[in-house]
């Protein structure tokens, strides 16, 4: 009974959050962006419209695009470049079909990517990266190499938060929540890219299947929110930039790893 209160008031609280980013009344608007823009610090000289008012709803404002030469996009033809400005979690080896969530709490490779055998055969012992959005971050997300978009799938779920504290209290976080993974596949390399919803996430807003993609070009967007896991294949060598390091801040567009074929 606890529980189906609690996702009754969770799908509530989607619901209302959804409803209040939306609304286009410049009073509401303006004075939601003026507080979330003063209360974490934002640098709106980064971003083309530098003004509340040029925004059409709180959500546009959280879904910005960003000054392009402010997040220039490495150049390097085997380099994997940070999809997101976020927060590094975890990164290394996907072990025996694992991938650590937080510290020592471990989460399946097969359940993150919704029971697909042929996948989880491709990336178990590949290499991974989480990235954590926090709320003052850019939003949008953008292709780490440069391939087709095979596919993009959404997997229903939960919508529980994804901080630091979530991370270390929720077992399998990131198999039970809501999720878009991305397959790009290159001429030389490939990757899956997961988009993980969190609570207060409205909505996630992506790219069709079967488009050509260069490094940078953005995939989609998260309305409100949350963190991206990239996986390497088991068929890639990488060799992690130096400053890719647990609790390490990215920029979109930096490099964090150089791929090799393994032969």
């Amino acid at each position: 009974m606890f529980n189906l209160i609690q996702n009754f008031l969770s799908n509530v609280l989607q619901t209302i959050v959804l409803r209040v980013s939306l609304i286009e009344i410049n009073a509401i608007k303006n004075l939601l962006i003026r507080i979330f823009i003063k209360n974490y610090e934002i640098e709106i000289k980064d971003y083309p419209r530098r003004s509340h008012h040029e925004y059409k709803h709180f959500n546009d404002f959280f879904t910005r695009e960003i000054n392009p030469n402010k997040r220039p996009i490495d150049g390097n033809d085997d380099g994997l470049i940070s999809p997101v400005d976020g927060k590094i979690v975890e990164f290394g080896k996907i072990k025996e079909g694992h991938l650590m969530q937080i510290k020592s709490m471990k989460y399946k490779l097969n359940g993150l990517l919704d029971g697909n055998d042929e996948l989880t055969e491709k990336y178990d012992n590949g290499s991974y990266i989480s990235i954590y959005l926090a709320p003052y971050n850019y939003h949008r997300v953008h292709a780490p190499i440069e391939g087709i978009l095979k596919q993009a799938i959404m997997v229903p779920g939960e919508m529980n938060r994804v901080d630091i504290n979530a991370l270390s209290n929720i077992e399998n976080l990131y198999i039970k929540n809501q999720r878009l993974i991305t397959e790009l596949k290159g001429s030389v390399f490939n990757c899956i890219m997961i988009m993980v919803a969190a609570r207060n996430v409205a909505s996630m807003t992506y790219k069709n299947s079967n488009q050509n993609l260069k490094k940078g070009d953005e995939i989609g967007r998260f309305n409100l929110g949350s963190t991206v896991v990239v996986l390497l294949p088991n068929n890639t060598q990488i060799d992690w930039d130096q400053r890719v390091s647990i609790e390490n801040n990215l920029k979109m567009g930096e490099k964090i790893a150089q791929l090799s074929k393994i032969r």
